[in-house]
């Protein structure tokens, strides 16, 4: 039965690609659920139940059939805009589009000078030491203990700002003619949020940009030049060794000797299989968990009720109410599920397929404003593979900017 989203998802590939005969974005979000679907049955076969963030055995038909649907729902966006040309920015942009490049880049560079010393110590310390302050500056940013001189430079990095960085990061190699230092600084922004969570040995934002990366490219690929191509493969020797030596670092760090007997490979395979289970349980056994929007709507909820979200205290009134473990990965629809029930659940997919029915039928060619969009959406599919991707006052606020700029590079002319 584990096996079913594998055996899908799979199908669905090779489907796809006799249908177009390239390899595309689509194809590259496929591969990533077929990756996840094939990391479950390793657990499945090994029976990790109950370490490594996996829940006890939850695993049933319906769930297992309603996560091959939901898949199904956001790759179909995902599967038109692979095959659309992008059309190149309004030279009269330019001067726009260089404020928006400088804006992303400096507020990088000011969030890692600003946590350098934070950095610092994290690298001298045993990474295994930081385990326990993983989820600590989680709901900084609603207790009043931000920074306000950092408010733009926080807002600007994150989601989905530094997917948007990557995107311009391919969009100059592929289709402008800048210097280096202007590539090396969306390069550096796009990867920003991996930088900070040394700080706290997290991993989820490595991964983050490794999908992002993978996605972006399969998108550009098709658009570039096989120079080019080459090129961008020794930047992902160079930069995906470094990322991936801190990811196995962490995860040695975190397991290997555990005095609960949990070693690093299988937690790898946990960490990368635990979404089809964990989906499961919550569907199963958390029909109960009362409704709240603080998670989905932070900054509506803290409008309408003056109570600032706090995730560490969100999952612990969950689990007040419900047996399975939900400070997990169970991907973004369980957790639509979680705080808003069936209602919420189906509301969003209707509402997701009325806006995939609007692409196909309206989107003839990625005009680019649609860029802003596109990334939305990406971030949202990376991200969305582990958890509810929009989270926190900032990225809802970075959210209201990243829609402004579809306005700005619409409509707006010259500045």
């Amino acid at each position: 039965m584990v096996c079913i989203p594998f055996i899908y998802f799979t199908a669905m590939a090779f489907y796809i690609f006799n249908k177009k005969r390239h390899w595309g974005m689509d194809m590259a979000a496929i591969s990533l659920l077929i990756a996840i679907s094939f990391c479950a049955i390793l657990i499945d076969l090994m029976d990790l139940y109950g370490d490594y963030g996996i829940n006890e055995n939850y695993l049933n038909l319906p769930s297992l059939i309603l996560f091959c649907i939901q898949w199904t729902i956001v790759l179909l966006p995902i599967i038109h805009i692979s095959s659309l040309n992008i059309e190149k920015h309004d030279p009269t942009k330019t001067p726009l589009l260089y404020i928006l490049f400088s804006v992303i880049i400096v507020s990088s560079i000011i969030m890692i000078l600003n946590s350098l010393e934070d950095i610092r110590d994290a690298l001298i310390m045993d990474v295994a030491d930081l385990r326990d302050e993983h989820y600590k500056d989680l709901d900084v940013e609603g207790r009043g203990e931000a920074n306000y001189l950092l408010l733009i430079p926080n807002i600007i990095c994150h989601t989905p700002f530094p997917t948007l960085a990557l995107f311009f990061w391919f969009y100059m190699r592929t289709f402008m003619k800048t210097n280096i230092l202007w590539r090396s600084g969306m390069l550096l922004a796009s990867i920003v949020q991996a930088i900070l969570t040394i700080v706290t040995a997290g991993r989820s934002a490595i991964i983050y940009w490794l999908f992002d990366f993978f996605l972006l490219f399969s998108f550009f690929y098709r658009f570039m030049s096989p120079k080019l191509k080459r090129g961008i493969f020794i930047v992902v020797l160079i930069i995906g060794g470094l990322v991936g030596t801190m990811f196995v670092t962490i995860t040695i760090a975190r397991f290997d000797g555990s005095d609960r007997g949990l070693d690093a490979t299988s937690s790898i395979y946990g960490y990368a299989g635990q979404h089809v289970n964990n989906f499961c349980a919550v569907f199963e056994a958390c029909g109960n968990s009362p409704f709240q929007i603080g998670r989905i709507f932070p900054l509506t909820n803290k409008i309408l009720t003056g109570k600032t979200f706090q995730l560490k205290t969100h999952y612990s009134e969950i689990e007040s109410y419900v047996k399975p473990k939900v400070h997990v990965f169970d991907t973004f629809g369980a957790e639509i599920y979680l705080d808003l029930g069936w209602f919420g659940y189906l509301f969003f997919f209707i509402f997701f397929i009325i806006g995939s029915l609007y692409i196909k039928n309206r989107w003839k060619e990625l005009q680019f404003w649609h860029v802003f969009l596109i990334v939305t959406l990406i971030a949202f599919y990376t991200r969305g593979l582990f958890a509810w991707p929009f989270t926190g006052h900032y990225t809802t606020v970075a959210l209201i900017f990243m829609f402004s700029n579809c306005y700005f590079f619409k409509y707006i002319f010259k500045i």
